[in-house]
């Protein structure tokens, strides 16, 4: 059933993929003339047009709480989710939580993909470099001070049992290097929309916005203990959200 489930899945949502690579691109014309509030609506306008896509043709029913903690405009955001699948990613742009992501390196050899994340403003992080890493953090920090929002998965990468992973040391630098307001997501059921798909029917996949928290408010100890509390937030959080289970 899973395999079934995702080649018909696949099926429908491939061939949208490639308009949506070439609409991306033409952001990057309102860029050029200095236009970028208009660049990044026609970027977010297309590709939540491919997201709802990607949730239709994955039966996906798609529910968003606590959109009222959300920071005014104009404040520096930095997401922090679990990361349990590849619809996370997905999920957090449905919920219109928009922004850089930091992802695995990896990912910049994907072709089409590529284009998007780079118009997205995402950075690249190799963990086996430690000066790129750095690098890396430093350029979010760069795009939080100019205005755009980041996303990060402080697991390091997708769950393979589906459960969270401890939080990686020093995932959060690049919020607090920045000053930035992080808001904690907590995701819930995307695992079941493809690697652990079992069903055609429509499964509820929740995006929970929890309380944020404004980093630069912060004394000396909470900065030190403020992974911790992030994770335990999400980790709560996420025992709350109505889970799928394979039958």
């Amino acid at each position: 059933m899973k395999k079934l489930k995702i080649i018909v899945s696949l099926i429908f949502c491939i061939p949208v993929f490639v308009p949506t690579v070439i609409l991306a691109m033409l952001s990057e014309v309102f860029f050029l003339l200095r236009l970028k509030k208009a660049g990044r609506a026609w970027l977010y306008f297309w590709l939540s047009i491919t997201i709802w896509w990607i949730w239709v043709t994955f039966g996906a029913k798609f529910i968003v709480k606590g959109r009222e903690n959300l920071p005014a405009k104009g404040t520096k955001i930095c997401y922090v989710a679990n990361h349990q699948s590849m619809m996370d990613i997905p999920a957090l742009f449905g919920a219109g939580l928009w922004g850089g992501i930091i992802a695995k390196i990896e990912l910049r050899k994907v072709i089409g993909l590529n284009v998007i994340m780079k118009e997205l403003g995402c950075v690249y992080i190799d963990r086996k470099d430690m000066r790129q890493s750095l690098k890396a953090i430093l350029k979010g920090v760069e795009n939080l001070n100019s205005g755009l929002s980041m996303a990060i998965y402080p697991e390091g990468t997708r769950s393979k049992t589906g459960e969270i992973a401890a939080f990686k040391p020093g995932a959060l630098k690049m919020a607090t290097k920045a000053k930035a307001v992080i808001v904690p997501v907590a995701i819930q059921n995307t695992r079941s929309l493809f690697e652990d798909a079992y069903t055609f029917k429509r499964i509820p996949v929740y995006v929970s916005i929890l309380e944020p928290i404004d980093t630069a408010a912060l004394d000396e100890e909470e900065l030190k203990n403020l992974s911790d509390h992030v994770e335990t937030l999400i980790r709560e959080e996420y025992a709350k959200l109505p889970q799928v289970r394979k039958k």
